[in-house]
């Protein structure tokens, strides 16, 4: 991006244009301010431009630019000439406007008309007929990476001295700069009445108390509607209070509703004051169940935001039985049950969140979500931050864990499902939802007053923080107090744009996006009140926001008449938004009592079936397209924004769907299908992972549901049984076990990892597990063939972690394991029995090497984990089945004379048990301990297990020839490292030699491929090895061993492959199908059979043979068997020889051919 021209326009009929000789591709539009110095280097060009703000609309004369590269000719022409019009308000300052034109598209000519006089306007982008050059040579470049930066600390109160510190210095921008707590005390809690903003000393206006002593309830409500005075005396306070007390008794309603009132009043002002009311008071008299109904509820659990209060309710115990009885009793009227719920909520909600503050085992949760009842109501929050700011013992909680200087950033706690916070984290959280709260109260107060500096300062840190995650949620939570909501209305931009009247605008858009926030009243309504013009939200957003507020009005029909509506695909931002608007709204309904009636009522008349349905359908289109988002073939531009909308809105389906699968079971088709689904999620949630920012929103988004689907699956297995009776653990083991890799447009292979990782968290996790039992008898026998298919498709790492899993579980109820280690065998074998066979294709003799590697990889890991090991080998020696496997696999290794590393640590493993194995695998396992030692003759350990199996082997068992070869083979290998070999290595030999010295049979007392003097050489260093008691031994075993000097020539060895790599080409020729090459018809008069062929044109006095002319008969019965004879005459007719004969088959006449 370049600088493309700097341009003083002056207004012609409020019209100016600029033309450039050739197209351009316009990148930002910049407007300075009259005096401004656009360019350090001109410092004489100064700008001017008239009036301070403006609207502005921007036409574009738009051509397209089609690549040089295309070979379509229609591609080439220009299009027409068009205008794209677009519009920018202008509030004064340097702005900066993007432009997002694109490569497909440049213009020649932009039109500005607006009501303007002078512009100096600078105009950045880049050429649009420039060509890249072609790159002659690659050179690799490093990526760009991105990098977060912290907040300041002005600006961030999570790590500022003191959370409330920016709000007191917005406020010192005021004329008269009132102190914070009296600014949120009158904003949120003890509203000054109209009149009493035009007072000469507002703010300074209090309540003397001094009322007189025959005055009513009613009268001493009123008197405490404004602040007491700091100074005021304990003796005015209990004065008053005593006045309250004696005017109690006429009316038992009208007094607990005017104690309530007072309460109320109080809570927000000095804790001594709404104390020493308590204390005048009996709780249990004023408050029971003929006084409360809900308003008297809702007053108490307004006056609980207050510590002091809270706690002296907590600390009366005939008062806190008697609200739980009242919670607890079913003559309580609904209502009232509920609002006692709060209640007795916040009342233990301040007992964890005192206690959370400086006990790093508190109740986080707990805490948060009294924090989040807190700031959904404007009195609650006066009375917090009352209570937070002057309270000495919350202050010094709070400053016990000074802010560290880390730039962490606050949790999102007022998001649910997440994991339980630290406590450094949740201090942080508190520090910022202080500082937002403040930043509020300060907004409110200038706009109160109508100071632009101070509300657009505090608009702007808003925003700032409104981008930032973790600040976002508790910003777009506390901007829904109402009269918050209201101002943000109010301060949208006017016929001339302003700076906050756009930070306002981008606040709202902010919020109304949030599918909760658009919930509420405040909110809906004031977005259907907007109205143009507008400096930030345009015309498509407008139509947006709208749709979602229209939405959240018309409620539960209408949410459900959007879920049902099929949408287009992919979806769009619009739609995605639109559908977590009405998956909000369904939930919401579902918290009242007859909620799930109404939603599941209203579904079944909009669509004539259930919800489930269709949210799974919903959920299978979003999955399937975050699938084509994170293929193999990345779209040519990642829209982040659409990227977390859909895992945002496929969250809310999972959770909305939880609550209904909980009570209504699936069906197993909607089970396999949403199994599926989330399957797919879970492993797009971790391509995004490595794709993503991880400070970015869609990151967080893929987090989110990634912590959700192990979830969601857990819950659907621990349901035994579906709607069909199918098990639903069955079903969704299934359908794991079986994922459609041939169908998916993204990486199969880290799918298949994304899937394990799955099956590890619904699998139980010890036998000792509740459903452990059930998952061993009821479901692995019916999913056997899949979990054998799976496993194949596992590492060998993997799939020995699988294993050891599956064993665990399994505990030797079924034999699970040992049936997968069977067919593990069975496949091993295949693959060598075809390796052994002719393999023409090098490219697939490789594939069956890596194939026979891996099997020998994962059996090695098998017998190498401490949890497998003894469990492998009792297996393969106890069980008939897999000994028999394990010789065969044995005896083509042997054949085919394959080695590897895995195969042999494998192979002295089994050695070292070999005795527990029946002679015949014995003598193999014999045969492949040699064949190892040879290939490493330096191992110490490779003939430790040699001596006993030779002396264990029954003579019946041992083929002399094949041990006769092995051993030869072996001991020149030693021989011709014979300087090298340690004690215990010669100690070994000996007694092998021994051993073959002690037989009977010629053939093992005859050592072949080995020369007389390497054979001398290796008894001559086994000598000077060797202690000197075993030199006797050693002499009269040579002597009895004899040497057949004729070249005893070893098979080619082949090396196993560790990894699998060949050219691209040859893995497209291995799946290629294989097509047969059509039979060619012979060419006419070729007369010359080959020698399997036939004789193709008999002679002519063959066919006139009666044996030929019967063969043209209908039989009956056996008739056939008798050849009738027939007049020549009657050959060589127009008659059709029959196609009928009734011959049985096998003996059955009722089979015919026809």
């Amino acid at each position: 991006m370049r600088l493309l021209g700097w341009y003083q326009l002056n207004s012609r009929n409020c019209t100016a244009a600029i033309l450039y000789p050739a197209p351009v591709r316009v990148s930002s539009i910049r407007i300075f301010p009259t005096g401004a110095q656009p360019f350090n280097q001109s410092p004489d060009i100064i700008a001017l431009t008239e009036p301070e703000a403006f609207f502005l609309d921007v036409y574009f004369n738009i051509v397209s630019t089609p690549p040089s590269n295309s070979q379509d000719s229609q591609d080439k022409r220009a299009s027409k000439n068009a205008l794209a019009p677009t519009r920018i308000a202008y509030a004064g300052g340097q702005t900066e406007f993007t432009v997002d034109m694109g490569s497909e598209y440049a213009t020649r000519l932009i039109i500005f008309h607006g009501e303007f006089k002078s512009v100096f306007i600078a105009i950045y982008g880049d050429s649009g007929t420039s060509e890249q050059p072609e790159v002659a040579t690659y050179e690799p470049k490093a990526l760009p990476v991105s990098t977060s930066m912290p907040l300041s600390s002005s600006v961030d109160p999570t790590n500022s001295p003191s959370p409330v510190l920016l709000a007191e210095q917005l406020l010192k921008l005021l004329p008269i700069s009132p102190p914070l707590h009296v600014a949120t005390r009158l904003l949120f809690s003890l509203k000054p009445e109209s009149e009493d903003w035009d007072h000469p000393e507002f703010p300074n206006l209090y309540s003397e108390l001094d009322v007189a002593e025959d005055s009513d309830l009613e009268g001493l409500v009123n008197s405490s509607g404004r602040p007491i005075r700091d100074e005021i005396s304990s003796d005015s306070i209990s004065t008053f209070a005593t006045i309250m007390h004696d005017s109690l008794g006429s009316n038992p309603i009208d007094d607990a509703y005017y104690v309530g009132k007072l309460l109320y009043n109080t809570a927000s002002q000095q804790t001594r004051f709404s104390r020493i009311l308590l204390q005048h008071l009996d709780l249990p008299q004023v408050f029971n169940e003929k006084t409360l109904d809900e308003t008297n509820t809702i007053l108490l659990r307004d006056a609980a935001a207050n510590i002091e209060i809270a706690r002296y309710f907590s600390e009366d115990q005939p008062f806190l039985r008697s609200l739980e009885e009242l919670h607890k009793s079913p003559k309580t009227e609904k209502p009232v049950q509920k609002a006692l719920n709060k209640l007795l909520t916040r009342m233990r909600g301040w007992r964890s969140f005192e206690d959370a503050l400086i006990n790093p085992s508190g109740d986080f949760a707990g805490s948060a979500a009294f924090l989040k009842d807190i700031a959904i109501g404007e009195h609650s929050v006066g009375c917090w931050l009352e209570c937070m700011i002057n309270h000495d013992n919350l202050v010094a909680k709070l400053a016990a864990t000074p802010p560290r200087d880390s730039g962490s950033l606050p949790p999102l706690l007022f998001q649910e499902r997440l994991p339980e916070p630290s406590h450094e984290s949740f201090i942080v959280f508190v520090r910022a939802l202080m500082g937002v709260l403040t930043v509020l109260g300060s907004l409110a107060w200038a706009d109160s007053i109508g100071n632009d500096q101070c509300r657009e300062r505090s608009l702007a840190v808003l925003l700032l923080w409104q981008g930032i995650d973790g600040y976002r949620e508790i910003v777009n939570h506390c901007l829904l107090l109402r009269q918050i909501t209201r101002r943000l209305g109010w301060n949208k931009s006017d016929d001339i744009p302003r700076k906050l009247g756009i930070l306002a605008e981008r606040l709202l858009v902010g919020l109304a996006k949030d599918p909760q926030a658009m919930l509420r009243d405040d909110l809906i309504n004031t977005v259907l009140s907007l109205e143009p013009p507008f400096s930030f939200i345009s015309t498509e957003e407008l139509m947006e926001i709208g749709k979602l507020a229209r939405v959240a009005r018309d409620g539960l029909s209408s949410a459900i008449e959007e879920l049902a509506y099929t949408s287009l695909r992919p979806f769009s931002l619009r739609r995605l938004r639109v559908l977590r608007i009405s998956l909000a709204i369904v939930a919401e309904e579902l918290t009242y009592d007859d909620g799930e009636w109404r939603v599941l009522e209203n579904f079944w008349l909009e669509r004539s079936q259930g919800i489930m349905p269709r949210l799974l359908t919903i959920l299978v289109d979003i999955s399937d397209d975050l699938n084509h988002h994170f293929s193999l073939q990345p779209p040519s531009r990642m829209n982040q924004t659409l990227s977390e909308l859909l895992f945002r809105t496929a969250d809310d389906i999972l959770h909305l769907s939880s609550h209904f699968t909980a009570t209504y079971p699936l069906i197993s088709r909607d089970l396999r299908t949403m199994t599926a689904a989330i399957s797919d999620l879970y492993a797009c949630s971790d391509a995004a992972s490595t794709r993503f920012s991880h400070s970015s929103v869609a990151y967080l988004a893929a987090q989110n549901i990634r912590r959700s689907c192990p979830e969601i699956l857990r819950s659907l297995t621990n349901r035994l049984e579906a709607e069909s009776g199918t098990s639903g653990p069955q079903v969704v083991f299934r359908v794991l076990l079986d994922p459609p890799i041939s169908k998916t447009v993204r990486d199969p292979v880290h799918h298949i990892s994304q899937v394990y990782d799955l099956l590890e968290n619904i699998l139980p996790k010890v036998p000792s597990d509740t459903d452990a039992q059930y998952w061993v008898m009821e479901v692995f026998p019916k999913v056997l063939p899949e979990l054998k298919s799976f496993c194949r498709l596992l590492d060998p790492e993997t799939r020995t972690t699988f294993i050891e899993r599956l064993v665990t579980v399994d505990n030797g109820e079924i034999g699970m394991g040992e049936w997968l280690l069977t067919e593990e065998l069975k496949e091993l074998s295949t693959a060598l029995n075809k390796l052994s066979g002719l393999v023409e294709d090098e490219d697939y003799k490789l594939v069956l090497q890596y194939q026979v590697s891996s099997s020998i990889h994962f059996c090695q890991l098998l017998t190498s984990s401490p949890q497998t090991a003894k469990w492998v080998v009792s297996s393969l020696s106890a069980n008939e089945d897999l000994s028999q496997q394990l010789d065969i696999c044995i005896s083509l290794i042997l054949d085919t004379n394959l080695c590897s590393l895995p195969l042999a640590k494998l192979t002295r493993h089994l050695g070292k048990h070999a005795n527990d194995f029946g002679p015949d695998v014995r003598f193999n396992l014999l045969l492949l301990v040699l064949r190892n030692a040879q290939a490493d003759p330096t191992a110490l350990d490779a003939l430790d297990s040699v001596p006993g199996i030779l002396n264990s082997l029954p003579s019946s068992s041992i083929s002399p020839e094949r041990l006769r070869d092995e051993v030869g083979r072996m001991i020149s290998a030693y021989a011709d490292h014979a300087s090298s070999m340690k004690t215990d290595n010669a100690d070994m030999m000996l007694q092998i030699l021994e051993w073959l010295a002690s037989q009977e049979d010629s053939k093992l007392t005859t050592l072949v491929g080995i020369s007389t003097e390497a054979f001398h050489y290796l008894c001559t260093t086994l000598a000077a090895t060797l202690p000197i008691a075993r030199q006797a031994a050693l002499s009269s075993t040579k002597g009895k061993l004899s040497i057949d000097e004729d070249e005893l020539f070893p098979p080619s060895t082949t090396e196993l492959p560790d990894a699998l790599t060949m050219p691209l080409r040859s893995v497209e020729n291995l799946l290629a199908p294989r097509t047969l090459e059509p039979p060619s018809t012979p060419k006419r008069g070729n007369k010359t059979p080959d020698i399997l062929g036939v004789v193709i044109s008999p002679p002519a006095a063959i066919l006139r043979s009666p044996a030929a002319t019967g063969l043209t008969k209908t039989y009956q019965n056996n008739d056939f068997r008798q050849l009738r004879q027939v007049q020549s005459t009657r050959l060589n007719t127009s008659r059709m020889p029959s196609t009928h004969v009734d011959v049985g088959i096998n003996g059955r006449s009722d089979l015919s051919f026809h």
